[in-house]
């Protein structure tokens, strides 16, 4: 790799920057990936699937030298006496085979299109209400004796074999889940057909290559462990597999697109990541053309990316590029992304003329370094365009008319904000702004800019810009969507809740989370397989009519996003009377108990607990001892003026704290605060990041408590189970745009546990005291009032005591949701001598 890439002045070169979400790696990466290319590519491209556990283990064993002669003994012609190498041309085809449809070998279907070749049949099940997505493959003679059942468990993980130890309710949605466990349960009471044959005529298929009904109906004929674990090893006879794969028949090849160049920088510094930036070249005379058919004709180039790391998908974008015809000399694709210091990368990318068809792959593997490596920006001429994804960015076009509207620099805005549009060119003369489609300021001259009113608690909305001429035409325009929950892609219908009764016009409702830099393109509500609504923007909601009686109804709600990701969830409506005393939606109530003298008691049994909602008692369906459930944890830290001598001791408290709670399925982020509140870490479970993004905090500016308290709950939103946010600060609010009061409807809204800590606030402060110890008592969590930094380990120390032993209570409220209204929650335990303390409630 060279230094960096240079652009001579007057080439016209178009450079397009493809800016990838913010992510995080840890550890040593596979040794391969910082081998020699070529030697790499032989282990993790392919070849390596041939090797068995020996001989990768000799050949990782090797110096550079010692591998480059274990590789070439390894491709020797296992059939001499044949004309051609069958074992090089076999490992070439099943190459170009997988390249057709995958980028990589993380995915099982693409290794056993490697081993194995095409199947005879390839079965897709589309039935997203009642399994996971998931194929079904079937080999003739030759192949795999047993059908493959291969699924894809989350969203945002690559397929996998599916195996029977894992058992039959890894294939099915988790609401099928569910209504498959009342079925089993009632099925000699009731005589309603089994719901997964109801909702997915391809229910049959799937059961018969599981050899297994529904979730527990085990036929004599099924395959084993063993025999769908066989499938992904290496071939017994090299020879045999070489001369089959050799004969592989491929799909029609593309034409070639060429690559002039690769190089991968190092540049800068972006906090605690350095900016990595991939450079693929295209040559000055690449044959692209232009579509035609569009009413302005442009190039479009598409970039389909893999990111791999330690093993694993790390992540995944596709992107098209736009350009006008006549731009001229070479394309340099600049592919950048902040990453952390010495971690190993690999990236895999198809580049596809998308008009032509012609293609080109690209595969290298690289290490961050641990320090940037500067270069200068290349001179460019003014005519350069700046691409970012597929909507054109124009930063400098002579003669061109655009407009841009700056999106924030926090991912959560409420209140006030100063919304900016950048114009360039001479048309436009008058701006208008408008959020949820709705104008609220016009300016007639520049500075392009004002001030919104947005909604006093994060939610998703819809922030546009449209830019004028001296006519009254529209010119251009810009929009982005604020506090959209940020994650791993998912989707939950909140409208209409759970059960029977519904029927008639209903509103449905969903929450989306979807990863960073990425943008949603379409959700779909579909009512018993019809499409009722296809939208483009928030809010997510449509109007959906209903049907009384009959059989089950159900609506699903589908999430597509600009990299052709999916994600779904389904609500059943209308259910049997027989399930009217069931509800799937329990609440869950993390519980402290302490005698009299404030400490922890262990030792108790469900007998002992009395739930009380409205006053009302409620039955306790589920009960346990807190010890090693996952939990999510948030950590807010005040970083204004006034902590400068403290701030040091804080940070490390921190750490030391993340280091001892923190387990293999835990998450935390990390949250400072002082002029504004900003992200330092986002949900992880890499103790390593979290730490780095704690050192070099610097104290400095106001203090914005009450934006902080809503922006850290913000990154709760979407998850369940055990959670906690630990909010530092040593002083009252005096910067925030959010009133407290709406601060404290956010976290009651939340349900999120708060363990606030007041540092050298001084007993006169009733204000600060009342708020820090309200925030707490109202969410279940404790307040904590010390005089110096280094008290902080005791707190946290207790803190972590407590989370590792609190109780679960869960119940299913004898009310039904449909009011909204706040209900009020008490946990007794009796005898009257013992103190439970969780949250004081919560909105249905």
């Amino acid at each position: 790799m060279g230094e960096r890439m240079r652009l001579k002045p007057g080439t016209g070169a178009v450079i397009l920057l493809l800016a990838l979400p913010v992510a995080s790696g840890s550890g040593d990466a596979p040794a391969p990936a910082s081998w020699p290319e070529p030697q790499r590519a032989f282990v993790e491209d392919g070849a390596g699937l041939l090797l068995g556990e020996e001989q990768r283990a000799e050949l990782a064993a090797l110096d550079e030298a010692g591998r480059g002669g274990f590789i070439e003994a390894f491709l020797a012609d296992p059939l001499p006496d044949t004309p051609q190498n069958e074992l090089v041309e076999g490992i070439d085809r099943r190459q170009r085979l997988v390249r057709s449809e995958f980028l990589g070998l993380l995915d099982a279907r693409a290794r056993v299109l490697f081993l194995h070749g095409a199947p005879a049949e390839r079965l897709e099940i589309e039935c997203g209400q009642t399994f996971v997505p998931l194929e079904i493959w079937r080999y003739g003679e030759g192949g795999p004796a047993p059908p493959l059942v291969l699924y894809k468990p989350a969203p945002d993980s690559p397929y996998r074999l599916w195996l029977p130890v894992e058992s039959k309710r890894a294939l099915y949605s988790s609401e099928m889940q569910y209504w498959l466990e009342q079925w089993e349960e009632l099925r000699g009471l009731i005589r309603a057909k089994r719901f997964d044959l109801q909702t997915c005529p391809d229910t049959p298929r799937v059961d018969e290559a599981t050899g297994i009904d529904g979730l527990r109906g085990y036929r004599r004929q099924r395959p084993t462990n063993q025999q769908l674990i066989d499938v992904l090893k290496p071939p017994a006879d090299l020879a045999a597999w070489a001369q089959r794969a050799a004969a592989t028949p491929l799909p029609e090849a593309p034409l070639d697109l060429e690559v002039a160049d690769v190089e991968v920088l190092f540049p800068d510094w972006q906090r605690q990541r350095i900016v990595t930036r991939i450079l693929v070249t295209l040559p000055e005379n690449v044959a692209l053309e232009p579509a035609a058919e569009l009413e302005k004709p442009e190039l479009q180039v598409g970039v389909d990316g893999l990111l791999e790391n330690r093993g694993r998908e790390f992540e995944r974008f596709r992107l098209r590029f736009k350009l006008p015809p006549d731009a001229g000399g070479p394309l340099a694709l600049a592919i950048e992304r902040p990453l952390r210091p010495h971690e190993r990368f690999v990236a895999r990318l198809r580049l596809r003329d998308e008009v032509g068809g012609a293609e080109a792959y690209v595969n290298l593997a690289f290490q961050v370094p641990a320090e940037p490596r500067p270069v200068e920006e290349p001179e460019v001429p003014e005519q350069v365009i700046v691409a970012l994804g597929e909507e054109l960015k124009l930063k400098r076009v002579a003669g061109r008319d655009s407009l841009l509207l700056v999106p924030p620099e926090t991912d959560v805005v409420v209140g006030l904000w100063r919304a900016e549009a950048l114009v360039t060119g001479e048309s436009i003369q008058k701006v208008v702004f408008l959020v949820d489609d709705q104008p609220q300021l016009t300016r007639n001259s520049p500075p392009f800019s004002a001030e919104l009113r947005l909604s006093n608690f994060p939610v998703e909305q819809l922030v546009r810009v449209e830019g004028y001429d001296a006519d009254g035409e529209l010119v251009a325009a810009d929009e982005i969507i604020i506090n959209q929950a940020r994650g791993a892609l998912a989707i939950r219908i909140v409208e209409p809740r759970r059960g029977r009764g519904v029927s008639g016009t209903v509103e449905a409702r969903a929450e989306i989370t979807v990863p960073e830099e990425r943008r949603v393109e379409s959700v779909e509500f579909v009512l018993n397989e019809q499409l009722v609504a296809s939208l483009s923007k928030p809010p997510w909601q449509a109007r959906v009519e209903v049907p009384a009686g009959g059989e089950i109804a159900y609506l699903t709600a589908v999430v597509t996003l600009d990299d052709g990701s999916r994600a779904e969830d389904v609500r059943f409506l209308n259910t049997p009377d027989y399930f009217d005393e069931v509800e799937v939606n329990l609440k869950e109530l993390y519980t402290t108990v302490t005698d009299r003298s404030g400490r922890l008691v262990k030792d108790l049994t469900v007998e002992e607990f009395e739930v009380f909602e409205d006053g009302r008692r409620q039955n306790i369906s589920k009960f346990e001892l807190v010890r090693d459930l996952p939990l999510t944890i948030g950590i807010a830290i005040d970083t204004s003026g006034s902590m400068v001598s403290s701030l040091p001791e804080a940070q490390q408290a921190a750490v030391d704290f993340l280091r001892s709670i923190m387990k293999q399925s835990d998450r935390a982020f990390v949250l400072g605060f002082s002029d504004q509140p900003y992200l330092l870490m986002p949900p992880t479970d890499d103790v390593s990041a979290l730490e780095g993004s704690l050192s070099g905090l610097r104290s400095l500016g106001y203090t914005t408590l009450h934006d902080a308290i809503v922006t850290a709950l913000y990154y709760f939103r979407g998850v369940r189970g055990q959670r906690a946010l630990i909010l530092l600060s040593d002083g009252d609010d005096t910067a925030s745009g959010v009133p407290f009061r709406d601060a404290m409807e956010y976290a009651r809204r939340s349900g999120v546990a708060v363990y606030s800590v007041g540092l050298d606030v001084d007993r006169l402060e009733v204000g600060i005291r009342r708020k820090l110890t309200q925030l707490a008592e109202e969410s279940g969590g404790r307040a904590f009032f010390i005089s110096r930094a280094e008290e902080l380990a005791g707190v946290y120390s207790e803190v972590e005591e407590e989370l590792r032993s609190q109780y679960l209570l869960a119940y299913t409220s004898d009310r039904p949701d449909s009011d909204g209204a706040f209900r009020q929650v008490e946990v007794k335990v009796r005898g009257g001598k013992l103190k439970a303390r969780t949250t004081r409630g919560y909105y249905p």
